[in-house]
């Protein structure tokens, strides 16, 4: 396999309101396109939002059946996309409410999530819930910064996993948010915190450098430009970090932003806001190395 670097890096976003437009790209030659479709905030909304709500935004916006068209839509132009959430899909509706998160997670496993990591709703009906649902879940739920030994959840939760689409290897680690005065304590009990910026530096590190990752993916709850520790002051502060996919702030970017690492390299981080009215792809060029 041949090593490879990030060359371009196209961002889209579609309101989850009707159908998909035909969207094709075309590679050049030598190069390999990546697709990465991401949400984040989704928090549990199952049926689209009321259409007589208040925030005329987000009315009739959303649901699961609509965000599922348009990735199986976007499956049939490629299989090989990758799909990813930030965290929160829980808490927000009676369905959340009543199942505690078997909707939800159902309802991602048929979407075929590739990964996902930890908002701090998904601790609200506490630890063992957490570890019913993370079990019914397909796809790898990850997390560098909250540490699980001793819980119910240790072995549940990775911090990282390891992809590979079209010969690219890709590294995905999560990150969550500051534990305390975010959630009920009993709710996390036993759990260890870690600042982000270590766990960071060591998880993309190891990635990067040991696991030879061509590409690695951030999956943060860590907000952006909000109080405390955010995706803003993360990336000037890490290295080895390509992409970070945003959540918690449920800030929706029309465009990417593009921050500078500690090595003054440039880094992708986009957010789609709440409630799944929008849905975010990203378009990647990937070169052999050398290119």
């Amino acid at each position: 396999m041949r090593n490879r670097t990030m060359k371009k890096v196209r961002i889209m976003m579609w309101s989850v309101l009707c159908g998909l437009a035909s969207t094709v790209f075309a590679a050049q030659d030598g190069e390999v396109e990546l697709r990465i479709v991401h949400t984040n905030d989704t928090h549990s909304c199952v049926m689209p939002v009321n259409p007589n709500s208040s925030d005329t935004a987000l009315a009739d916006k959303g649901g699961f059946v609509r965000r599922a068209a348009l990735v199986r839509d976007l499956r049939a132009e490629d299989p090989d996309l990758l799909l990813f959430d930030s965290g929160d899909f829980s808490q927000g509706s009676a369905y959340y409410n009543l199942y505690k998160g078997d909707v939800e997670v159902k309802l991602m496993n048929e979407m075929r999530y590739d990964a996902a990591t930890i908002g701090n709703h998904e601790f609200d009906f506490g630890l063992d819930n957490m570890a019913r649902i993370f079990r019914e879940a397909t796809f790898p739920i990850v997390c560098a910064n909250y540490h699980f030994e001793g819980t119910v959840l240790e072995g549940l939760v990775r911090p990282y996993v390891i992809l590979e689409r079209k010969g690219v290897k890709v590294g995905v680690f999560g990150l969550g948010t500051q534990l305390e005065g975010m959630v009920a304590s009993e709710n996390y009990k036993g759990v260890t915190y870690e600042d982000p910026v270590t766990a960071a530096n060591r998880v993309a590190d190891e990635l990067k450098n040991k696991e030879h990752c061509d590409l690695v993916v951030c999956l943060s709850h860590l907000g952006w430009d909000i109080d405390g520790l955010d995706d803003t002051e993360l990336v000037p502060a890490t290295r080895h970090i390509d992409i970070v996919l945003g959540g918690h702030s449920h800030t929706y970017f029309e465009h990417p932003e593009v921050l500078k690492n500690a090595d003054g390299k440039d880094v992708y981080c986009n957010q789609m806001g709440k409630h799944g009215r929008y849905v975010g792809m990203l378009l990647l060029e990937m070169s052999p190395t050398g290119d």
